[in-house]
């Protein structure tokens, strides 16, 4: 999700990618929106790897360089962060050195601010995925026992609407425009002149959150179809050849039911249609030149109609793609049961850790050949961002803002390197095609506000409109009206505080 910058550390990196990969984190079995999770302070791999230092530190980008000195007196930087045994779960902090390549890089990062600084940092696990309420309650009571929060982007959305967080813009030791917050987010959030919650290299979770393409390789084999690196290489990723190979691979196993026992083209969350429709590049919201969220569907918008209809014929009472539970469709997968798979990055390192099964990674499918770009889709769910309350006043978020930045731009060449070259790349991307489908995926990410601020469920409504086959028409005429009425609302909340 992150746009990449070039790197000195990275060609280090590079060069000893294979023989550190076996240190990147291990990864608990099946690990979805509500379970267990990758625990990059925690996950010990086989070997130890030692983040390199950068050779020509007075041009590294590091908060040193950027920032320069600061004596904050050993006083606590206090996250109150989604920290779970789940998916989605912190990685802001590392205890201690374990010999995982992540774990680490973060041990480093954090060592470094510590000393440079004289910051103490801590966090309050909020022991559950969601924690918007706790979060307010907190801030209702001027409770200052933390800063920062790092939260779920769906949850600091409805916080900000109801005027709990500070807008970073208008926080003078943040630089959003700085190339370690996520440009493309900040674009994506920003409302007005507002913004208030962001992302970028202080966490990996936002690359893990993103919604891509997996294929297994050994079934495309056997159907002796164009390798898919290919058609990617070649423009040919579209939609008509994506459902042309979910037909050749679907196969049932001779009771004429669909059932999880047969061979399927697709497999994917509930969630299928909407990604296949930010695929093409469709938004159901689009800001205006003032920066202010407009909905950009209605029947007039003939591409939106045109791609929602087309997956509706595809998708809907398709016996070759099964939609459903996380668990369900990593077993249809990972047991060889079908040819593509429709998840979040995470997955890449839960399937190369904890199963056999032998796959490529590539960008979700455009709607045509003439369509510029690859579009990969991000929900408000699974991405955590960094975001400050109310209550974070005076002297607390000069220092709180400060060792944020400061940690962002640590970040830079010591975490994001190690997470995305070594681990990502190096290890859970298994070969060089796929390694460099990730620069596609990671560099192609969209984010619709319907969808993060849930405007009239306009969302929702249109994937199960795709996967029931209902007329896209009907949809529009219902909701559109219910999501420019909370659009609305949002606006007035958003505009009158700016």
């Amino acid at each position: 999700m992150k746009k990449n910058a070039i790197r000195i550390i990275s060609f280090i990196l590079l060069a000893i990618m294979m023989l550190s990969a076996a240190a990147c984190a291990e990864t608990p079995e099946n690990p979805d929106a509500g379970s267990s999770s990758p625990d990059a302070s925690q996950n010990a791999g086989p070997a130890a790897t030692t983040v390199p230092d950068t050779p020509d530190e007075t041009t590294a980008v590091n908060a040193e360089n950027i920032l320069g000195p600061r004596d904050f007196g050993n006083k606590t930087l206090t996250f109150y962060s989604r920290k779970y045994n789940g998916a989605w779960s912190s990685d802001l902090m590392a205890e201690e050195q374990n010999g995982t390549v992540l774990n680490d890089a973060i041990y480093k990062r954090n060592s470094k601010i510590n000393e440079y600084y004289h910051i103490k940092l801590e966090e309050i696990e909020s022991g559950k995925q969601s924690f918007q309420s706790d979060a307010e309650n907190r801030i209702k009571t001027d409770d200052t026992s933390y800063q920062v929060l790092y939260m779920g982007l769906a949850e600091a959305a409805k916080m900000a609407i109801a005027g709990y967080l500070l807008d970073m813009q208008e926080i003078s030791n943040i630089n959003l425009e700085g190339e370690w917050w996520t440009q493309s987010s900040n674009d994506a959030w920003s409302i007005g002149k507002g913004q208030y919650f962001a992302t970028g290299d202080i966490t990996t979770t936002d690359d893990m959150a993103i919604r891509c393409m997996y294929f297994n390789k050994d079934i495309l084999a056997n159907l002796q179809l164009k390798s898919i690196y290919d058609l990617v290489n070649d423009n040919e990723w579209v939609y008509e050849k994506f459902f042309e190979y979910v037909e050749a691979a679907k196969k049932d196993d001779g009771d004429g039911v669909v059932t999880m026992s047969d061979t399927f083209g697709a497999t994917a969350q509930v969630t299928f249609g909407f990604m296949m429709t930010m695929g093409s590049g469709e938004m159901l919201v689009k800001k205006d030149a003032d920066n202010v969220p407009q909905l950009a569907v209605n029947e007039d918008n003939v591409r939106f109609v045109d791609v929602v209809t087309y997956l509706t014929d595809k998708i809907s009472n398709n016996s070759g793609i099964y939609l459903g539970a996380d668990a369900d469709i990593m077993s249809i997968f990972t047991n060889g049961q079908s040819l593509f798979l429709a998840e979040v990055l995470l997955h890449a390192q839960t399937m190369r850790v904890n199963y056999d099964v032998n796959f490529g990674i590539i960008p979700m499918p455009k709607y045509t050949a003439d369509q510029e770009n690859y579009y990969q889709y991000t929900t408000g769910y699974c991405t955590t961002v960094i975001c400050f309350p109310t209550s974070t006043r005076g002297d607390d978020l000069d220092m709180s803002s400060f060792v944020v930045e400061a940690m962002a731009i640590e970040s830079v060449e010591t975490v994001t390197p190690a997470y995305y070259d070594i681990c990502l790349k190096g290890r859970y991307a298994d070969d060089a095609e796929s390694a460099y489908m990730l620069d596609i995926i990671t560099a192609s990410v969209s984010s619709d506000l319907a969808e993060i601020y849930s405007w009239g469920g306009f969302k929702t409504t249109v994937q199960d409109a795709i996967s029931s086959g209902m007329s896209i028409s009907s949809v529009i005429k219902k909701n559109a009206p219910l999501t420019q009425k909370a659009i609305t609302k949002a606006l007035e909340n958003f505009l009158n505080n700016q």
